[in-house]
């Protein structure tokens, strides 16, 4: 069991209207082992004491419409796994595969 709580979204309207402060994205392909390699070392370095306001867990085949809207709208390109954190509607960070670590997010995080 995860110790992230994660959160699901539909739309970017919605995701717009959560990112006020820190906001991270997990884009994540469950036909993948990378991808589930990736987000199992990420929850493991988890670590509680980050000012991270919402963990957003995207399954890239499901909602492949919704992640290539968000790829375009923030100018990334589009991958999984992939990691991205947002303050105030703007990526700070954003990384893929094998450098997706927790201890690495953090250091972008004030």
């Amino acid at each position: 069991m995860s110790k992230i709580e994660w959160t699901q979204i539909n739309s970017l309207d919605e995701l717009i209207s959560l990112n006020k402060d820190y906001i991270l994205l997990f884009k994540h392909s469950p036909r993948c082992i990378v991808s589930r390699i990736s987000l199992t070392r990420f929850e493991l370095g988890y670590d509680k004491t980050t000012n991270i306001s919402k963990f957003i867990f995207i399954d890239v085949i499901k909602m492949r419409p919704l992640s290539d809207e968000i790829a375009k709208v923030y100018s990334i390109y589009h991958e999984s796994p992939q990691l991205i954190l947002l303050k105030n509607n703007k990526v700070i960070y954003h990384t893929s595969h094998s450098d997706i670590s927790f201890s690495k997010l953090k250091n972008h995080i004030f």
